[in-house]
Order: C-alpha cells, then sequence, then structure tokens
C-alpha cells in the first residue's frame, strides 16, 4: 500500500510540470484606453477585458472609438491595437523552442513590432486573405471596410523597420510601402 502512495505521489509531481507547461502564459493584455472587450476561445460573446489579463490563442480583442489596447508577447514582440479594431489571436505556441505567433486582423489598425525569431517561428498579421510574415520589423496593418456596405474589407500594410513579406490568397500582386 505503501509503494503505490508512493509511486502514484511521484507520478503526480511528474505530471505537474507538464500540465503548467501547456498553461505558460506567452502574451498579456495592456488596456491603454477604455473601452476595450474580449471573447475567449470557447465563448460566445464580448465582455469587459482587464488590463494584465493573460491572452491564449483563439481569443478575440475588440476596441471601441474610444478604446486602445496592447497585446505584449512573452518574447519582447507587441501588438498595438487602434480605434474601433477586432483583432483574434489565431496562433499563439512556444513548442520546441519555435515560437508561433499569428494573428487575424477582422477590421481597424494594427502596429506591430516582432523581436527577433528562431528559424523555426514566425510572426504573422493575416488580414483580407493577405498575410505579412516579418522577422525583427515593425509594421501596420490597416483593414477599412469597402464603401458599398458589404462585409468586405480593403487591407493595406506598412513597413516601419526593415522589410516585410506580404503573400496573398487573393491577390496576383501586392502593393507593400517600405518607409526609411
Amino acid at each position: 500500500m505503501l509503494v503505490v502512495g508512493v509511486l502514484a505521489a511521484g507520478a503526480f509531481a511528474l505530471a505537474a510540470p507538464a500540465a503548467g507547461a501547456a498553461t505558460e502564459t506567452l502574451a498579456k493584455l495592456k488596456v491603454t484606453a477604455d473601452n476595450v472587450q474580449i471573447k475567449q476561445k470557447g465563448k460566445s460573446s464580448f465582455v469587459a477585458a482587464k488590463n494584465g489579463m493573460a491572452l491564449k490563442q483563439g481569443d478575440t480583442i475588440k476596441t471601441d472609438t474610444t478604446g486602445l489596447a496592447e497585446i505584449n508577447y512573452t518574447d519582447g514582440s507587441l501588438t498595438r491595437l487602434a480605434n474601433s479594431t477586432v483583432f483574434t489571436i489565431s496562433v499563439l505556441t512556444n513548442e520546441q523552442g519555435g515560437r508561433q505567433t499569428q494573428g487575424t486582423l477582422s477590421v481597424g489598425e494594427t502596429w506591430n513590432r516582432a523581436a527577433k525569431v528562431s528559424e523555426t517561428g514566425s510572426f504573422e498579421v493575416k488580414a483580407g486573405g493577405t498575410t505579412a510574415a516579418v522577422e525583427g520589423t515593425a509594421f501596420v496593418a490597416k483593414c477599412v471596410p469597402k464603401p458599398n456596405g458589404s462585409q468586405a474589407v480593403d487591407c493595406t500594410f506598412t513597413a516601419i523597420v526593415d522589410d516585410i513579406q506580404v503573400g496573398s490568397d487573393i491577390w496576383d500582386i501586392i502593393s507593400t510601402t517600405n518607409t526609411p
């Protein structure tokens, strides 16, 4: 009986770090102006976001006409959300040292700064069928609704530092702006 208890306690001790690793916080929300909401993965509605809350893959952050927010990733990267923005953390993992960060901009504007990414890592923002993939740079992604009232948006990407790589699922040619 004692041997079974010791084995069970040892198994629990070995399993505890693995469970903790799965819940590792890779991003936190910084509310820089009120009126920021979050819809956590698996939830059906938005609720008021709290400054400092942990963010996970699948969470969607929404700012209204006066709200501002910042997503701080533990690797030093960040994403700032402007007013009237909807941004979803699509992929957020740190498996085998290959940090994968991907966000989807539905509408609004984000300013992104990517930390140096490992050879197997990535930092990407998808918007309007287009993906900007970066390494050690800063860029702006902006999506505005088309004037015809449809659900479609027009998106632009502007590199602030270095270059960005832009690929599209929709268009053959993509125009990007690289500022010195």
